[in-house]
């Protein structure tokens, strides 16, 4: 109301002086001459400037609305509404800068760690084991990365709560909340877990693992020997994309899983704690370090879109469908010369890739299909070259899909079809 009135004062203010019609009708900015009497026995002649007139009528309006405008604006906007505004702002910048478009100075990449530690890095909280005794057996990192309501859904490494009886997410603030296991993929070493709390909690969002590049910066939040040091950020670069390792030390490096390495300075206690690129994403979960005298700064994490496909499959099913298990042993025919002269076997002449199957695994994908002492060289539309180069071209299959394989048994070369894959047996 005090806005409308002031403007109609200066309104009729500009109609006394150069007519109604001189506001909101085309204005013809020349300066007239007006004869005016102010005493009866003189007379004036004054020259009025129209456009310094409204110039100056205007700059008046600016001021005395300007600073009520901008409070009402700023009342008008809620404290949500803004971070809204803020956020749409950060995400439109930082694709700018993806694009190429900006460039990024110290300061802004700077300011861009502050947000990730001021908002993302609140949804990383502590893990605690428990055994049937009530003994704290393990503890870690876990990430929150879903809600439906009250229900919180964390994400963790297997090897954090297995064995365990029951469990606990804890907070930096120390509060203590029981947690429910909803499942586990001991193979890619994922596990799920849920509470309940009336509290609203920080959750993260899952990035695109992908998209990733050598030398992309990434944040590692955890809790690096134990909750003493809650929380811990640490600032690195990726130093390489589809990393495998044989994890469950079997002689062959796992499928599947082409893990993130990095040098974001991580320890015992980081297990499962987060990843994330400068965006805020979650863009991997942390769960390895090798450790040696003669080596230092690699750490691996598992790719947020393998642990999103999981972590999916496990809040449905209580497990993972995403991975599928040939069921069986083998070793490269290239390379291991002395293995096969040991066990007294001879190889076809002329062989000279593929590998050789020592065992084969009851109910699983290649059970009633292969044979112990099978040359496999071919598996749907992967030639196989080596071991880690089947490892990292398998990885695309999936649970469901439907593959041929290509062998050579007792010299003859066999094409076995339909082939459905599976899953790891429950």
């Amino acid at each position: 109301m005090k806005k409308l009135i002031l403007f109609m004062m200066i309104f009729f203010g500009i109609s006394a002086l150069i007519g109604c019609g001189g506001i909101f009708d085309t204005v013809e900015t020349t300066s007239r001459t007006f004869q005016t009497r102010t005493d009866p026995l003189s007379t004036t002649v004054n020259t009025i400037n129209e456009e310094l007139i409204i110039s100056d009528l205007y700059e008046m309006i600016y001021e005395s609305l300007y600073e009520t405008v901008l409070q009402d604006v700023l009342n008008d906007i809620s404290n949500d509404r803004f971070q809204e505004i803020y956020d749409s702002i950060i995400v439109s910048l930082l694709n700018e800068i993806e694009a190429g478009n900006i460039n990024v100075s110290a300061a802004s990449a700077m300011q861009m760690i502050f947000n990730v530690e001021a908002k993302q890095a609140n949804s990383v909280v502590g893990i605690r084991n428990y055994n049937q005794n009530g003994v704290i057996t393990a503890v870690g990192s876990g990430v929150i990365y879903k809600n439906v309501g009250n229900k919180y859904y964390v994400l963790t490494n297997n090897h954090v709560i297995e064995e365990g009886v029951s469990f606990s997410v804890v907070f930096e603030n120390g509060e203590e909340i029981g947690a429910v296991l909803r499942g586990v993929d001991e193979l890619v070493d994922v596990a799920v877990l849920y509470f309940i709390s009336e509290e609203e909690h920080e959750v993260s969002s899952f990035g695109d693992s992908d998209s990733l590049r050598k030398g992309e910066m990434v944040l590692a939040v955890g809790h690096p020997s134990g909750f003493n040091y809650f929380n811990t950020m640490t600032l690195g670069i990726v130093s390489g994309t589809k990393r495998y390792f044989d994890i469950d030390n079997d002689g062959v490096k796992d499928m599947f899983v082409g893990y993130i390495q990095h040098d974001a300075a991580i320890n015992s206690g980081n297990s499962g704690g987060a990843l994330f690129n400068l965006k805020g994403e979650l863009i991997g979960v942390n769960v390895i370090k090798l450790v040696a005298a003669d080596i230092e700064g690699m750490g691996f994490a598992i790719p947020s879109n393998l642990v999103q496909a999981i972590v999916t499959d496990i809040e449905e099913f209580g497990y993972s469908i995403q991975k599928p298990v040939l069921g069986i042993r083998f070793i490269d025919i290239n390379g291991n010369a002395k293995f096969f002269r040991d066990n007294g076997i001879t190889l076809p002449e002329g062989v000279t890739r593929g590998f050789y199957i020592i065992e084969v695994n009851a109910n699983a994908s290649f059970d009633g299909y292969v044979l112990p002492g099978d040359i496999v060289t071919r598996i749907g539309d992967v030639l196989i070259e080596s071991t880690t180069q089947f490892v990292e071209e398998f990885s695309k299959y999936r649970v469901g899909d439907v593959i041929d394989v290509e062998l050579i048994r007792e010299g003859d070369i066999v094409l076995i079809e339909n082939i459905i894959l599976k899953a790891a047996v429950k």
